[in-house]
């Protein structure tokens, strides 16, 4: 990852546009929901701009503090209590393997890479909102329509399953059927069993896009955790094709 954001901080001289597939058409959105539809850069705060929807996380859930270039330790969960599982994970993970090049261009699952210090460009509609991000190139679709999740035996991927409505100004996102994959950078993985509730809100001037990711696995720690993290909007400027290289670290 940190390749990629040394190489992204010298090529912010020519932005490459990248649109979403010509074949995707969106019915534009209500004029009663706030527009998230823009391109948006991390903000990395030491100081939390969007507390307010910190404030409105259930009572007993964990916060992490490990958004952006921030990491976790070996062996600090955030307070976290892992399961037996989780714990054999940890107990043998191998920080080698990392980086060997059939594993760095692997992607994260969306409990992991929204938090990463890459940019995304939002497309909202009326009947659902599309997430380009930067990292990895993944890609994100969530219903507005009011459909149902699919089955538990339906496929599991990097992105899951998203369907959101609207609470006011607030997006609310409910995201399933998501596939296992890393949720801290120590060895810590969520199962497929997790789900993910997500609370996007707009700053009042509108620049800044504040947002929560709330989580449930009962296979791999108790209770529920939550993540804090902000974009600035940046309205004309597009993501960059992330284009990973398994052997850059060599």
């Amino acid at each position: 990852m940190s390749a990629h954001i040394v190489r992204r901080s010298f090529e912010r001289g020519a932005w490459a546009a990248f649109a979403v597939p010509c074949a995707l058409t969106l019915v534009f959105s209500s004029s009663a929901a706030p527009s998230l539809d823009s391109f948006w850069a991390p903000k990395l705060e030491r100081k939390p701009s969007g507390q307010v929807l910190i404030d409105e996380l259930p009572k007993g859930v964990v916060l992490i503090a490990d958004t952006g270039a921030r990491e976790l330790a070996a062996g600090d969960f955030a307070g976290l209590k892992l399961s037996a599982r989780a714990l054999e994970e940890v107990r043998t993970y191998d920080y080698k393997k990392v980086l060997d090049p059939e594993n760095n261009c692997v992607p994260p699952s969306v409990a992991f890479y929204m938090q990463a210090p890459f940019p995304m460009e939002i497309y909202q509609g009326r009947d659902l909102i599309v997430l380009k991000m930067e990292y990895m190139d993944m890609m994100r679709v969530v219903f507005l329509d009011g459909r149902p999740h699919p089955p538990e035996s339906a496929p599991h991927s990097k992105s899951g399953f998203s369907t959101g409505r609207w609470e006011g100004a607030t997006l609310v996102v409910q995201t399933s059927h998501i596939e296992a994959g890393t949720f801290m950078n120590n060895g810590f993985k969520h199962s497929d069993a997790l789900r993910l509730t997500e609370r996007f809100r707009l700053s009042p001037d509108g620049n800044t896009l504040w947002a929560v990711q709330i989580y449930d696995d009962g296979q791999t720690f108790d209770g529920r955790a939550a993540r804090y993290m902000a974009w600035t909007r940046r309205a004309g400027e597009y993501v960059f094709p992330y284009e990973c290289d398994p052997g850059y670290r060599e």
